[in-house]
């Protein structure tokens, strides 16, 4: 019987928590094994044509930062491969980080190529686990070559959709194939052959809105499936290319059938919004460059953890001594295809996630980044976006290396202080 490889901690998925949690683990001095099933890292970002930040920056005249550490490292790769990665006022007056997906790929190689102790592993699914008694001692990852066990001291999940929590039986706090599908998924469409003059403004999207759902409606009510106001339509760094975020649709971003239906269905709309768009004066050469290679997912599943975040936190601005990270994005619910809400935080503008927000409820040496941390609907809207994502991934791979170090699960304070070290803003 051959030996099953070791690390210190392992961490599911390469999005931003989990890129920041791997290197936060690895520099913490932890051996560490970063698994990601698509060829590259950067998660939605890079996935799903989500292409802007949100949450690295508190909202107000002034861009202030929110989130340190591995985000600041990301941006400054960012500016080394020549892409704007200053932070830019979006028109609802929260600041944003944009940039193109392959300057990202690249960025983040270089990245966790250059930290020592750390093993990325992409084009690797989690299939299986080995867990008893609320302790995951191994976990098995496959590929095409095969299913590969691998074992480690303490684990960060960071995958998205709780893939190795729910492959635990880890309790949840929210489970769309239980709970019926939760804030509505997008499919962000990148553009070409658009001139920045021509451009359109909120009123020329309004009108444009109605044309697509005109046309997708064919007499009934419900095809109609682009945002009535035209959605978010911003220019790229490329002088003819823009980002256009305008159709939602109800998925519970799990299942096969589900996916499988919104994938398909959102390509059809949006070769209709491109019909539409080329109807305006100047637009005519506008084309389709990507729609993915994914749907844009907000909500799956997302763990109960020890102590989750809450509407009440977030509108009250609350500090928490037991902080390891800051939540600074409005509390954005689509809760209906087409509409989402924006509420703002209270206090000084963000509010501290504590450490027993990260760490699953029942899970002794499991530990919790990005959106799937533990919160209730209306403060899931602030803490799910990839800015803070890098800030609670990190936390949690610091939690994981102390852990892996100790052989027991550390404190708030033993987390602080190293998350200061590494530059975090806490």
């Amino acid at each position: 019987m051959r030996d099953v490889p070791s690390y210190d901690v392992i961490v599911a998925g390469g999005g931003a928590a989990g890129v920041a949690a791997a290197i936060g683990a690895a520099r913490a001095g932890a051996r560490t094994l970063l698994a990601e099933r698509y060829g590259f890292l950067g998660g939605a970002a890079a996935n799903a044509n989500v292409l802007a930040y949100c949450g690295l920056f508190q909202q107000g005249p002034v861009a202030r930062p929110a989130v340190g550490g591995v985000a600041v490292e990301v941006l400054r790769g960012l500016a080394g491969l020549g892409v704007d990665a200053a932070p830019r006022r979006s028109r609802s007056g929260n600041w944003i980080v944009t940039f193109e997906p392959e300057a990202l790929k690249r960025a983040l190689d270089a990245l966790v190529g250059g930290v020592p102790g750390l093993t990325p592993a992409l084009h690797a699914r989690v299939t299986a686990v080995e867990a008893g008694d609320g302790v995951l001692a191994g976990m098995t990852l496959t590929d095409h070559a095969g299913s590969h066990p691998l074992r480690a001291a303490a684990f960060v999940d960071a995958s998205g959709e709780a893939a190795l929590g729910a492959l635990c039986g880890a309790a949840m706090m929210v489970d769309t194939l239980r709970d019926g599908p939760g804030n509505a998924a997008s499919l962000p469409i990148r553009l070409g052959g658009l001139p920045r003059a021509v451009l359109p403004e909120k009123p020329a999207l309004a009108r444009i809105a109605a044309r697509a759902n005109a046309m997708l409606a064919g007499g009934r009510k419900d095809a109609v499936r682009v945002r009535a106001d035209g959605g978010v339509f911003m220019e790229m760094a490329a002088p003819d290319e823009a980002w256009w975020t305008c159709i939602d649709l109800p998925t519970d971003g799990l299942s096969s059938a589900s996916l499988t239906a919104a994938e398909m269905e959102g390509r059809r709309i949006a070769w209709t919004c491109l019909a539409a768009l080329r109807g305006e004066p100047g637009c005519e050469n506008a084309r389709i460059i990507a729609t993915g290679p994914q749907f844009g997912i907000r909500e799956t599943r997302r763990f109960a953890t020890r102590r989750p975040v809450t509407e009440a936190d977030a509108m009250a601005g609350r500090r928490d001594p037991a902080g390891i990270a800051r939540a600074a994005w409005p509390m954005e619910v689509h809760a209906e295809p087409g509409r989402p809400s924006f509420t703002p935080l209270g206090g000084e503008g963000f509010f501290d996630v504590p450490l027993d927000a990260i760490r699953p409820d029942g899970m002794d040496n499991l530990w919790a980044g990005g959106r799937v941390i533990g919160a209730d609907a209306p403060a899931y809207g602030s803490v799910r976006v990839m800015g803070t994502g890098f800030a609670t991934g990190q936390a949690a791979g610091v939690a994981a290396a102390l852990q892996a170090g100790s052989g027991a699960a550390p404190g708030a304070g033993a987390v602080r202080r190293v998350l200061l070290e590494q530059g975090a803003i806490l």
